[in-house]
């Protein structure tokens, strides 16, 4: 734990500051482009691993359940140079199995109640001509009509965490902040929010996209864990995630072009994917990192993974209103229902501190540093 402490105090590197200091736009959000380009991209499939097929399935082993570890595991230089120059890293069994099993009992308890509200969001993002549809659409029946024709790509259930004291466990533990921390190179971390995505068979691909995109933050220092909650196959008969690599170092990109009506196909990125996910296996990604995922198809079972999004304690929200040198057009909203009710409390532009967003690392500083509940509802 010295070695961890000691990396852990290292500022964070120079190389990501530079790779995503400006915002990243959603690709085409719903758009054909990079529906198609993610499609594709399963059919030049290259693996982290290297491996063929053949040589997958003779070192292919059943998931073993093991004690989970109380500390972050110390990970090596090479993982974390990757990190540094992909935007993305894999963990193997880093959770047990039961864990995740009991994660998943969670999930769809969460899900069974909270269906309206999620296709409600949907609503709100893929169907603007609503207006408020949190008040107009009442039911599961009339959000599926005002989504009728439209690419519905997810559902997505957030911060589970602040109703579960089981995945409030696992987000807020040792483990997966422990390993935030080394992947961002800080000594602190907070929770921004954990978000259950669930895709049902016959659901589209889900389109490029970084994730501080659709975070109200002005930081580099952002990654989020992604946990299947069953195996995930890894190619176009599953859903699993596929990765741009190096796509967060790509300055030059946001720099010079206007994002909302472009492709990435000249890019040359390196289109890759972990491979094949067990139970524990857990996913990381720089916030920058582009990112998408096919499509479930339909006959296949549902995939459900909980993404949980971590940043450097001491980040500051986005000065929207303040600030006239912040791109308008480059703003977005969809995960407002995550975060509106603690950011409409905090400065514009001001440091991103509140009971909301605790302080997971390093263990027993949340008490001393952040700012206690208040009495009554928010």
């Amino acid at each position: 734990m010295e070695a961890l402490q000691r990396r852990q105090a290292i500022p964070a590197r120079e190389m990501r500051v530079c790779g995503g200091s400006q915002k990243m736009l959603r690709f085409r959000v719903n758009g054909p482009t990079s529906k198609a380009q993610c499609k594709a991209s399963f059919a030049q499939i290259v693996t982290s691993s290297g491996r063929t097929k053949q040589q997958k399935q003779v070192a292919a082993v059943p998931v073993i359940d093991k004690e989970v570890p109380e500390e972050a595991t110390e990970l090596p230089d090479d993982k974390l140079l990757k990190f540094e120059r992909k935007g993305w890293v894999s963990t193997r069994r880093l959770l047990s199995e039961s864990q995740v099993k009991e994660m998943k009992k969670e999930a769809e308890k969460v899900i069974t109640e909270q269906k309206l509200l999620a296709l409600q969001q949907r609503v709100r993002v893929l169907n603007p001509k609503i207006k408020d549809p949190a008040t107009t659409i009442t039911t599961i029946e009339a959000a599926k009509a005002a989504l009728k024709g439209k690419d519905l790509g997810f559902l997505q259930f957030f911060n589970t965490h602040r109703s579960s004291a089981f995945i409030s466990s696992i987000v807020r533990g040792k483990v997966l902040a422990g390993t935030a921390a080394q992947l961002l190179g800080v000594p602190r971390v907070r929770l921004y929010q954990d978000c259950i995505f669930l895709k049902e068979p016959g659901y589209t691909e889900t389109n490029w996209h970084s994730d501080l995109r659709m975070a109200p933050f002005d930081t580099n220092s952002y990654v989020t864990a992604w946990i299947p909650m069953r195996p995930v196959v890894g190619t176009e008969d599953d859903s699993g995630l596929l990765f741009a690599s190096g796509s967060h170092r790509d300055f030059a990109l946001p720099f010079w072009h206007d994002l909302r009506q472009r492709g990435l196909d000249d890019r040359d990125y390196k289109i890759e994917t972990p491979g094949k996910l067990e139970l524990g296996d857990v996913t990381w990604h720089h916030g920058w990192t582009l990112h998408c995922a096919g499509a479930q198809p339909k006959g296949s079972k549902p995939r459900m993974a909980l993404a949980v999004a971590y940043f450097a304690d001491g980040a500051r929200l986005l000065p929207r209103k303040s600030d006239p040198s912040v791109y308008k057009h480059m703003l977005h909203d969809e995960d407002a229902e995550s975060y509106e009710r603690w950011a409409s409390t905090l400065p514009d532009g001001g440091v991103a501190s509140h009971y909301l967003l605790p302080l997971v690392y390093p263990p027993g500083a949340a008490a001393a540093s952040s700012p206690s509940k208040p009495r009554g509802r928010l």
